[in-house]
């Protein structure tokens, strides 16, 4: 759903504030610093809004250190822009104070997002949502530029896993590469994103394979990590994304769940699939969201039921088909 208004706000109008999830991934963070930078590339006021500084690995983005977390620091603006955020509940960085005074801008790609804005540019079929930044900027009459494209194509080459993942076309790699334009290497940006983890990584990673459980006749795959594996091995939450990767790569295994226990009573879960197997309907049976082969939630349930509801709906989905 492309609402035209937005190139032409993104133009005319001058006070803005950018946000996007918790717990934000490259899409979110190359989304939303793409965003910043751009608005204020184009003369606007802006200011990149979050609850906390983002994961270390994306400090070599443009602007990374400009996030702001004390929404006292984000003068009056005249509309949000929420990127890569699929429930307006999951906004990280506190907006109430300029909510209802603002209008919000909604642009995503999960086919689960309940369009909360104003203003709403919402595709499924985009592969992530810098390209959704991407094609808005291209229609407000915005040049890309090297600061820019690096975020962009930082949120496109993490959400589509290194162009492996379902999805990406031609066109993909044609928006990869006005991303890039004639000034980027992309060695240089997948270096940061993919060969630079922490040490600690690769403890929960042994960690994740050594807990792995082999269910569903070969079908599935599930691992747990408690809040206290993170500290055992002194690793930050964010070294444990996408880990459940990890987990859905072997053959014969159609879906792969990482359950990470994080305390006070809440738990994560991250979905993998392949196929034709959708994540995203388990995933919101729970009360999350995400895409068909890659979804997630936070339950309060107990991790023993949790765990067993969890298996016995990734049963139901199998034996479907």
């Amino acid at each position: 759903m492309n609402d035209h208004e937005i190139p032409e706000l993104l133009r005319s109008q001058d006070r803005f504030v950018v946000v996007s999830h918790a717990n934000p991934d490259g899409d979110a963070i190359g989304s939303l610093l793409g965003m910043y930078l751009a608005l204020r590339e184009m003369g606007k006021k802006a200011w990149p809004l979050g609850d906390r500084p983002f994961p270390v690995t994306y400090d070599f983005l443009p602007g990374a250190s400009d996030l702001i977390t004390d929404p006292k620091d984000v003068d009056a603006p005249e509309w949000i822009i929420a990127v890569d955020v699929a429930e307006e509940h999951r906004i990280s960085g506190d907006i109430s104070s300029f909510r209802h005074t603002a209008r919000l801008i909604n642009i995503d790609h999960h086919p689960t997002n309940p369009a909360f804005g104003a203003l709403n540019f919402i595709d499924a079929r985009a592969t992530s949502s810098a390209e959704l930044v991407h094609k808005l900027l291209k229609e407000a009459g915005y040049r890309i530029s090297t600061d820019v494209g690096k975020c962009l194509y930082t949120g496109l080459v993490t959400d589509t896993g290194g162009f492996r993942f379902a999805g990406v076309t031609g066109k993909t790699l044609e928006i990869a590469a006005e991303m890039l334009g004639p000034g980027l290497d992309s060695y240089e940006i997948t270096r940061h994103l993919f060969e630079e983890y922490p040490l600690a990584r690769l403890h929960l990673e042994r960690i994740v394979l050594e807990r792995a459980e082999i269910l569903l006749d070969d079908r599935l795959i599930l691992s747990t990590l408690h809040e206290t594996d993170f500290s055992n091995v002194r690793a930050e939450l964010s070294d444990g994304e996408n880990l459940v990767n990890r987990l859905r790569e072997f053959r014969g295994v159609r879906a792969a769940c990482l359950i990470t226990v994080m305390g006070n009573g809440l738990i994560r879960v991250s979905f993998r699939s392949k196929g034709n197997l959708d994540v995203a309907k388990i995933a919101q049976s729970l009360g999350g969201g995400g895409h068909r082969a890659a979804a997630g939630v936070k339950s309060t349930l107990p991790l023993l039921e949790l765990r067993k509801t969890i298996i016995e709906a990734l049963q139901l989905a199998l034996n479907a088909g």
